[in-house]
């Protein structure tokens, strides 16, 4: 062989290599196309499916999933890269997979596929994307945390929070009224919503799953920026990653709380890393993850940092536990209270202790982590019995439990509060109604505390305090609160799709579907799917009131009786979903017994929204705030009746 030759062959030799991925992914798809070319749907392109049209259709991928069923029907096919899809769009084909099928599909976002196996256990290993016999003793130990009795004892934490966004926006909007500043935007009384949501949620999920205080500093709390406040300071200023990637650049350390908001915006659609082309070759994958975390892309590195701040905490935490926790204590503390089904004692007074949180380095007996912990204990002590699954359980296996926790209870509620705060503020009649039952029910506010020099108010409730705390019985008699935010999730869910997996061969509407097929369900079209619902695309709380309260609208309720899916149906139907419930009743209601709010000149309508791991307003929502009444509540009980009956 000639020095010619030798060198003409390793460039071919080169080139052999690199093709032979692709020319598996092309035989694959081939295969592929064949099992599901009875099934209708767009054409898709070589290696890369119909990846294109789905990030850049108009209305994102909302508007392309829509425009598909308008054009091939309820059930459609399509591939992302190398993976196949179904979508049922029908709601009683949704319905029956959601019954029918007990495994979601693994999630498919290419920064979550590109960390190594350390970060991505976390995903495998959590509640959402367990499986079979492991899924079902997750599912056991994760109950405790949503009993009756632990929901009563989180109320107060709920409320604590809610009460000092309540005070911190109650104070702006007086010091606007008065020709003050106030912050929060370009002009005096101005607002951005879904930062103030987040640090609401972030501080109730957090503080309820790890039991420590997420308020303190040390997890970005108490006088740290709101999370999610983004680069811009008025309407269009974008919630984006920008600010979050100039931060990693600069080699700053995240908090907790700015940890949770990263991993968050590393998740959505535009935050692609350059390495995501790896996911359409997926026998390169495996590859392609040691080149990247070697030499990872502004983008895939904040998400690898953000999930490895929320590892170490929870690590941290797990140790504390395991340092100061002797059998004979553990024994004592898990024998405290009423005992749950699988032995963890998970009381009104337990939660209320993890609610009311820590600065330091501890577990909270009652939060979420206390209670997995002392269930593994109790059940290792105890040989299983009721509670084996749990005994399994390792350390990496309990931090995935409380991650998923976290990251699925945080931004989601949020984004429910900010998208009901919007359609309040560009529907003032249902605003009104709602204030007239927030003012006959709950217990008012008292005046606004004085600020003590640096403009803080005495209390950690930022000038906002009750007279009673707000009790569940109280959020009970919330009917028009609770149909307000039904509305709001049912026009913008912020889960606007879930997955399963078919375990076996299956039917659905006439067509064969294999089994490994990963189906599609998307929540948002079934929200508004015409037929289904009357005025699907209008705001009309009254259609989720009962019938026979006055001002109801029967007449608008669904033609369907699975129609309304926010928290999805079946046996992996959010197990937190009362949570999530409690605390958005809890926050809406006693923000607008604080403020009145109507949109801020150039906030856009209709909202723009971008769908990644949730549905989330593209550039936030900014309000302008108006204070109310120095009392609230049942001191308004005469004019609330009488706005009441004008309603």
């Amino acid at each position: 062989m000639t020095l010619l030759q030798l060198l003409l062959g390793v460039p071919l030799a080169l080139l052999g290599v690199l093709a032979l991925p692709v020319v598996i992914t092309l035989v694959q798809e081939i295969i592929t196309k064949r099992k599901y070319r009875h099934i209708p749907g767009p054409k898709p392109s070589p290696i890369s499916g119909n990846l294109r049209e789905f990030l850049t259709a108009p209305g994102g991928l909302l508007g392309c999933l829509e425009g598909w069923v308008k054009r091939y029907g309820d059930l459609i096919t399509f591939r992302l890269g190398s993976r196949q899809f179904v979508l049922v769009a029908d709601p009683d084909a949704a319905r029956n997979v959601m019954v029918r099928l007990p495994n979601h599909a693994a999630m498919s976002n290419p920064n979550m596929h590109l960390t190594k196996w350390d970060l991505r256990s976390m995903d495998v290993w959590g509640l959402l994307m367990a499986r079979d016999d492991y899924w079902r003793g997750l599912r056991a130990a994760w109950q405790p945390a949503f009993s009756p009795a632990s929901l009563r004892g989180y109320q107060a934490l709920m409320d604590r929070e809610a009460l000092a966004l309540a005070g911190r926006l109650r104070r702006q909007a007086a010091a606007a009224a008065a020709g003050g500043g106030g912050g929060g935007g370009p002009k005096a009384g101005e607002v951005e919503v879904m930062s103030e949501m987040s640090r609401v949620t972030l501080a109730v999920v957090g503080t309820a799953a790890y039991g420590v205080d997420f308020n303190a500093p040390e997890y970005g709390g108490s006088g740290a920026a709101a999370p999610g406040s983004g680069s811009g300071s008025g309407p269009g200023a974008t919630l984006s990653l920008a600010a979050s990637l100039e931060a990693f650049r600069s080699g700053r350390q995240p908090s907790l709380v700015s940890a949770c908001n990263d991993f968050f915006r590393t998740m959505s659609p535009s935050a692609r890393s350059t390495w995501s082309w790896a996911v359409a070759l997926p026998c390169l994958l495996p590859a392609i993850r040691h080149v990247a975390a070697v030499a990872p892309d502004p983008v895939l590195g904040l998400h690898i940092q953000s999930r490895r701040v929320l590892r170490q905490v929870s690590t941290k935490l797990i140790t504390a536990w395991r340092d100061s926790h002797t059998p004979a204590s553990t024994s004592s503390t898990t024998s405290e209270g009423a005992a749950t089904a699988n032995g963890v004692a998970a009381t009104a007074d337990a939660a209320a202790a993890a609610a009311a949180g820590s600065s330091s380095p501890g577990v909270a007996p009652g939060s979420f982590l206390g209670l997995m912990l002392a269930a593994r204990d109790r059940s290792r002590r105890e040989g299983g019995g009721k509670d084996g699954a749990a005994a399994s359980l390792t350390d990496a296996q309990i931090e995935a439990q409380v991650q998923t926790f976290l990251l699925a209870g945080f931004e989601t509620t949020a984004n429910a509060l900010t998208f009901a705060v919007y359609l309040l503020a560009s529907h003032p009649e249902a605003a009104a109604r709602l204030r007239a039952e927030v003012d006959a029910h709950l217990p008012p506010l008292a005046p606004l505390e004085p600020e003590q020099e640096g403009g803080q108010a005495e209390q950690g409730s930022g000038g906002a305090a009750a007279s009673q705390p707000l009790s569940l019985e109280t959020l009970d008699k919330l009917l028009y609160t609770e149909a307000v935010l039904n509305e709001a999730l049912r026009l913008f869910p912020p889960a606007h799709a879930t997955t399963r997996e078919t375990d076996k061969d299956m039917t659905i509407q006439g067509a064969h579907i294999p089994a490994g097929t990963t189906l599609w369900l998307s929540i948002a079209h079934l929200h508004t799917r015409d037929g289904v619902w009357p005025e699907p695309q209008a705001f009309r709380p009254e259609r989720f009131l009962p019938p026979d309260v006055p001002g109801s609208a029967p007449e608008l309720a669904p033609r369907h009786p699975h129609a309304h899916l926010p928290f999805g149906s079946g046996p992996r139907m959010c197990i937190g979903w009362r949570f999530a419930m409690q605390e958005a009743k809890t926050v809406l209601s006693r923000l607008v017994q604080a403020v009145e709010f109507s949109l801020a000149p150039g906030q856009a309508m209709p909202l723009d929204t971008v769908a990644g791991l949730t549905l989330a307003p593209r550039h936030g929502v900014w309000v302008r705030l108006s204070p109310r009444g120095a009392a609230g509540g049942r001191g308004q009980a005469a004019a609330a009746a009488a706005a009441a009956g004008k309603a």
